[in-house]
């Protein structure tokens, strides 16, 4: 009987080994089997329990050498955890349970060496338009399965039972990381916190399928210098398709349960830490050049004083270049000669503020063009570029002329690209100089991306760029010259900030000049101080001593500008433009209107709960019209006649796509917007046999517009 029994146990026991693996795969949980090799694994990560890269390249892995001792750089969202052991860890007291977080005791101590937990990582990052975690962990001992949790707090704020850990909330998320049977098999589990701060329950958030949408590992065997088989787990998890949608966690820390039981006794603990989208300025460029002079003529091309930079990652790299005397080489200075031309090329990415800024500066002093067609004392030109993780702009301030004359005719209030023709007698039909030529642009991530995109900006300025048809016109055939002076390009980007949802719709607007006359027929040129920005936001900005539109007004020291600022909670866009010793309707007898100072002001911001716009700012001092001293303040679109001339509009104010100045723009037909266009003062001149002989037309002087755009 006994041999029977004996034998009979020993059959029975055969028959469950050989049973067991026939039953597992029906088991309500998933299993997976400790090593996966697959290189096309979940998130382009490398589930092989083990931390190096190898092969080097996509699938990536924890590190580039086998201990781990250097970060994979593919991993800039990565946060660590290191842990203490023995007597003096932070562990759990005992018969603290997970799901009661109110009657959590935390003390110091040892945990059993299998839920000891040594360090962890946690590392989230976007492929495409997706996003992926991966985590890992490595525990003391391994005579025991593990028992691993990573939880993720949306509170910053301490739990009263145990202050060292946030406070738990509804909708936080766990996931769980689980061995059996001596790591033979693996668990990964996701859970959402049902309850509050005290108590609740973790409900299983279903995760798809094994090696599609999460897999995981463990180190049997082990290629991990130094350490046991199964002390090291790793997974990795898609957030996007699966149901965790854990797109942007906050908080996170790691602690140990007893068993796979998800209210089992908790065991030891980590401290928490931020889990956060760093911005990558090791990423980021900035770079381009600046030059003095550029002659193109009879064949030959030449270019002086030309310096350029380039910085790719954190750091700066600055180039400077002078010249004392400069004349052209082709004719020895018949087409163009200096005295000063200096030059310099600045690029420079920097981890705070994150952004890549590059300035280029090209100035030449004392010029003459053509033999004295084209003179100026100053001639600056200056370029600058800057993006971020988030937006991008480019600027022109600073770029100057000084007392610049062209073809007998002064010229310092230059508008943006302004075109003068040159005599076609002496330098043949079509031949012109453009000042002040200026070309920019932004660009940004596609609408509604996250992740994966770039802020760029690139801006180039030619003071003067000449182009002549026939140099010559005595001699046979045309001879073709072109000449820049005072060139500067900018140019930068930076990796998009990775996002925790769809980014909303936002754009900003904005100009400004100090004024403008059109006519019939018109006169040239017709508006002088002009600025605006791109609909990424920027800075641009003049500043003139004096503004004369012939005919039309005249004024002294004025200013204009204009900004815009694009964060991820506002849109937000400013212009004014300013004219002091403002004179119109000149005739002997003085000014028909004049004034010390006016200043138009527009200022517009925009958000998730709305859109304004306010002229604030906006002042009148000294303002006098036709002998009639006028408030400080006028209302918003004064009008008053001027008899036998027109009439004039003060502090002319109206809003973008029909909105009202009663609602502060916010009521335009157009959701998530509100824009500003302010008029100091704006003159109809309607009678053409007017007594001081002004031709019919407008003049405004004062004009800033700013809107501001922001919608989910």
């Amino acid at each position: 009987m006994t041999h029977v029994s004996t034998w009979r146990r020993f059959l029975i026991a055969i028959s469950l080994l050989l049973l067991v693996p026939l039953l597992w795969p029906m088991a309500n949980i998933t299993l997976s089997p400790a090593v996966f090799t697959d290189t096309a694994s979940v998130g382009s990560f490398e589930i092989d329990g083990n931390l190096v890269d190898d092969p080097a390249g996509e699938p990536i892995d924890w590190s580039t050498d086998p201990a781990g001792n250097t970060p994979h750089p593919g991993l800039t969202n990565r946060v660590d955890f290191v842990d203490g052991s023995g007597q003096g860890d932070d562990i759990f007291g005992q018969g603290t349970k997970e799901l009661e977080p109110g009657g959590w005791r935390c003390v110091t101590g040892s945990a059993p060496q299998k839920d000891d937990i040594l360090k962890g990582s946690v590392a989230v990052r976007g492929i495409g338009q997706k996003r992926f975690m991966y985590i890992n962990f490595f525990r003391l001992g391994v005579q025991g399965d593990a028992h691993m949790d990573y939880e993720f707090n949306q509170s910053t704020e301490p739990n009263p039972a145990c202050p060292a850990l946030p406070k738990r909330t509804q909708d936080d998320v766990l996931i769980a990381f689980d061995t059996d049977f001596g790591g033979s098999v693996i668990q990964v589990r996701a859970f959402r916190w049902v309850g509050d701060s005290t108590s609740g329950d973790f409900i299983e958030l279903p995760l798809g399928s094994k090696g599609v949408l999460w897999n995981a590992a463990v180190n049997i065997p082990n290629t991990i210098p130094g350490l046991a088989p199964g002390a090291f787990g790793e997974a990795a998890i898609n957030l996007t398709d699966s149901s965790l949608q854990l797109l942007c966690p906050t908080t996170a820390y790691m602690k140990t349960r007893s068993s796979t039981a998800i209210n089992s006794e908790l065991k030891d603990r980590t401290a928490p830490q931020n889990v956060s989208f760093r911005d990558q300025p090791e990423l980021a460029n900035a770079q381009k050049s600046a030059f003095g002079v550029f002659v193109s003529a009879l064949g030959t091309a030449s270019t002086q004083v030309n310096v350029s930079t380039s910085q790719h990652g954190v750091g700066s790299a600055r180039q400077e270049d002078s010249l004392l005397t400069l004349t052209d080489p082709i004719t020895g200075g018949g087409i163009v000669r200096a005295d000063v031309v200096v030059a310099s090329s600045e690029s420079t990415i920097t981890d705070s503020p994150a952004e890549a800024r590059h300035t280029s500066i090209a100035e030449v002093a004392n010029l003459n063009i053509l033999n004295g067609q084209i003179t100026a004392d100053t001639v600056r030109a200056q370029a600058t570029a800057i993006a971020s993780g988030s937006a991008s702009s480019f600027s022109s301030t600073g770029s100057a002329f000084k007392n610049l004359i062209v073809s007998g005719v002064a010229m310092n209030d230059v508008s943006p690209n302004t075109r003068v023709d040159l005599p076609a007698a002496l330098y043949g039909p079509g031949s012109y100089v453009l000042l002040y030529e200026r070309a920019g642009a932004t660009s940004t991530p596609a609408p509604g991306q996250i992740q994966g995109g770039t802020f760029t900006a690139q801006l180039t300025v030619n003071m003067i760029h000449v182009f002549v048809t026939d140099f010559l016109p005595l001699v046979a055939g045309n001879q073709p010259v072109e000449v820049i002076v005072s060139n500067a390009v900018a140019e930068t980007d930076f990796p998009q900030t990775e996002l925790c949802a769809i980014p909303p719709e936002q754009t900003v607007s904005g100009h400004g000049f100090v004024a403008s006359a059109a006519t019939d027929p018109s006169l040239v040129p017709t508006t002088v101080g002009f600025v605006s920005i791109p609909p990424n936001g920027g800075l641009d900005s003049q500043s003139l001593e004096q503004v004369q539109i012939s005919g039309a007004v005249a004024a002294g020291a004025s200013q204009s500008e204009s900004s815009g600022t694009l964060t991820t909670d506002t849109s937000s866009a400013a212009s004014f433009a300013q004219a002091s010793g403002v004179c119109l309707l000149s005739s002997q007898t003085g000014c028909g209107i004049s004034a010390t100072l006016v200043k138009s002001k527009s200022n517009s911001a925009a958000n998730a709960t709305g859109a304004a716009s306010d002229a604030n700012g906006t002042e009148f001092l000294g303002l006098v019209v036709q002998g009639t001293p006028v408030s400080a303040a006028p209302n918003p679109n004064t009008v008053v006649e001027l008899p036998g001339i027109g009439f004039v509009i003060l502090n002319e104010q109206f809003c973008d796509n029909q909105g009202t100045l009663s609602r502060n723009c916010s009521d335009g037909i157009v959701s998530g917007h509100a824009g500003l266009t302010v008029r100091a003062i704006r003159l109809f001149v309607t009678a053409p046999n007017n007594p001081l002989g002004l031709k019919t037309g407008q003049v405004i002087v004062a004009e800033s517009h700013s809107d501001a755009t922001f919608r989910r």
